[in-house]
């Protein structure tokens, strides 16, 4: 009688076990529920939102990416904080340091009325974040933030440049709306005074407010007179919009450029450039956006960091119009986009 009761109990303890099991395979079987992501973008869909969207399909990490464009009117970017709010997001994508600034506030302006604090965010495309005063460094941002740099270090930079050819003047059309041209003129500056060379910074025109296109190819006219050997162009959303006109003004006026950013070279008429490519920032940001979302690590102990790989381009139909050529070690390190021939 008792060993029939230590069976049947020893059947209903397997069977339950196995209960259990078939429940545990079950659960395991059904998808997980999306991650909502909200995406604040300033100039539409381009690389780095692809980059950080094909990452996510990649790992097999199901999300919702909820995308809102402000179409360069920071006026809107209000309404989506107070709409990621509503929504209730497990994580917010900032782009670009406009966006950042406006959604996420900087050191010693958070205000949890108007700027996201309570959902953990990630920034991408953001040239200067300390400079930005998005982080007080590079190792914590001491808040529920984290992202990436996409700026090559101004000394790669320059180096890069001098070593294609060693001008004593850099010319810079710049923004002067633009926090980080500001920054990059002062960088400059002060390598030039270590290196030996000298920086002439010519703002664009500024009406009502607004920096003004039509006067780009007479500031780098101006720039050309004043002796410059080399165009620098620096990140800046104004001037990347209007990178035809800028580049081809330098073009026009057979000097040399050099962009810190991919788009003036690679979509444009830059002669050269030293950049992280915005599709490999916007993989690194999902990579950190993983490690927030999955395993569960506070932003605050994420470090800021840029992509390790540095890509070297050069764009051939501009190099053979003005017939400066790169020297050839810089030539075997580089990527080069080539097409028809052009005149300047």
């Amino acid at each position: 009688m008792i060993r029939r009761g230590f069976l049947a109990g020893l059947a209903g303890l397997t069977a339950l076990a196995a209960g259990r099991r078939a429940a545990a395979a079950d659960a395991s079987a059904q998808p997980r529920r999306p991650y909502r992501i909200y995406m604040a973008l300033f100039r539409g869909w381009e690389e780095a939102a692809q980059g950080f969207k094909d990452y996510f399909s990649n790992q097999g990490i199901p999300v919702e990416l909820i995308v809102r464009d402000c179409a360069q009117d920071k006026s809107k970017l209000p309404e989506f904080v107070a709409e990621a709010k509503a929504l209730g997001v497990d994580l917010v994508f900032t782009w670009g340091t406009t966006v950042t600034q406006e959604m996420l506030g900087t050191i010693g302006a958070v205000d949890p009325a108007r700027h996201i604090t309570d959902i953990p965010a990630v920034f991408a495309i953001v040239s200067q974040p300390v400079g930005a005063k998005m982080v007080p460094n590079l190792q914590s941002s001491g808040r529920n933030i984290t992202g990436t740099s996409y700026l090559v270090p101004m000394e790669t930079q320059v180096n890069l440049l001098r070593s294609y050819l060693p001008v004593p003047i850099l010319g810079m059309v710049y923004n002067p709306l633009e926090r980080n041209s500001l920054v990059a003129i002062d960088e400059l500056r002060e390598l030039g005074a270590a290196q030996g060379f000298s920086v002439i910074a010519a703002p664009v025109d500024v009406v009502e407010g607004k920096p003004v296109a039509a006067g780009i190819p007479g500031k780098v006219a101006q720039l050309k007179q004043a002796g410059a050997g080399f165009l620098y162009i620096p990140p800046d959303t104004f001037l990347n919009v209007n990178r035809d006109i800028l580049t081809q003004a330098a073009l026009d006026q057979r000097l040399p450029s050099f962009a810190a950013a991919e788009n003036p070279v690679v979509t444009s008429k830059a002669m050269f450039g030293g950049v992280y490519r915005y599709y490999t920032v916007g993989q690194l940001t999902a990579y950190k956006a993983e490690q927030i979302l999955v395993h569960k690590v506070p932003p605050r102990d994420i470090a800021i960091d840029a992509p390790k790989r540095l890509s070297i381009i050069l764009n051939m139909p501009v190099v053979r119009a003005l017939g400066v050529y790169p020297p050839m070690n810089l030539l075997g390190l580089a990527e080069v986009i080539d097409g028809p021939e052009i005149r300047p």
